[in-house]
């Protein structure tokens, strides 16, 4: 019986972190270049011991946290100068607000309040030495398939342009890469901005974005198989009560 309810209870645990990643995936559905996270593959389970005896409790932990889905989401004409999208594989360099290095194939660009140019979750985008683009004052923006940024500087005549920075781009080859908590790409262990150099193998259309990859619909139908799981483990957890309560009144001796 104590096994059927530590059973029941391990599914729950799995079902409460499959609740939690679906729910993230949600809610970020209309992010673009959202990367969906993902599951499969990142559950193992912890025993408790006690010495010479055998283990008697499975619990559910996360043994491989920062999956996510690598499938392109759907590339969409905007018509917006300052919206670029990545064709295939790769990422865009970006810092994050804490200065940390990371990526993202977000593409939704802005200028910052320090002429920085940035994307959507204000995180600032870098250039192919690794420090956040500025902007000088442009009446328009242009972004080569390579990343090249041409402006129409203030001014200046009709089909002007000049050269004025590179985004920094990779394509990701050979790296491992996990999701961190803030949401960010990056390798697995050490991501030291000195040591990295971005390949920029990687293919731009300006005027586009690519939203995310998170297929609302798949997640919808996930999550009622999700609460069909919950439902049917408390029902076995109450259905364990109920058989340790008549086995112990089976057990009882009768009054005399």
């Amino acid at each position: 019986m104590d096994k059927l309810i530590h059973t029941a209870l391990n599914s729950l645990n799995a079902a409460r972190i499959r609740q939690n990643v679906s729910s993230q995936n949600l809610s970020n559905a209309q992010v673009p270049g959202f990367r969906g996270d993902e599951i499969g593959g990142r559950f193992g389970s912890i025993f408790l011991e006690s010495d010479n005896t055998l283990s008697t409790r499975v619990f559910t932990k996360r043994s491989e946290p920062g999956l996510f889905s690598d499938v392109q989401g759907e590339i969409r004409q905007t018509g917006q100068q300052t919206d670029v999208a990545i064709t295939g594989d790769g990422y865009f360099m970006i810092e994050g607000k804490t200065g940390q290095l990371g990526m993202t194939r977000r593409g939704d660009l802005t200028l910052g309040l320090d002429s920085t140019l940035r994307n959507g979750a204000d995180e600032a985008v870098l250039d192919t030495s690794l420090t956040p683009i500025v902007m000088p004052p442009f009446k328009a923006m242009f972004v080569s398939e390579n990343g090249q940024i041409f402006i129409q500087p203030v001014g200046a005549a009709e089909g002007t342009r000049v050269l004025v920075n590179q985004i920094a781009m990779t394509s990701g080859q050979d790296l491992e890469l996990s999701k961190d908590v803030d949401g960010t790409i990056r390798p697995k262990g050490d991501f030291v901005r000195e040591e990295f150099n971005p390949d920029q193998n990687v293919l731009l259309k300006q005027g586009y974005l690519e939203t995310s990859n998170v297929k609302v619909f798949d997640e919808l139908i996930n999550n009622v198989e999700i609460q069909k799981q919950y439902q049917l483990n408390v029902k076995l957890i109450s259905l364990a009560k109920e058989l340790d309560e008549a086995g112990a009144a089976l057990m009882r001796l009768p009054n005399n």
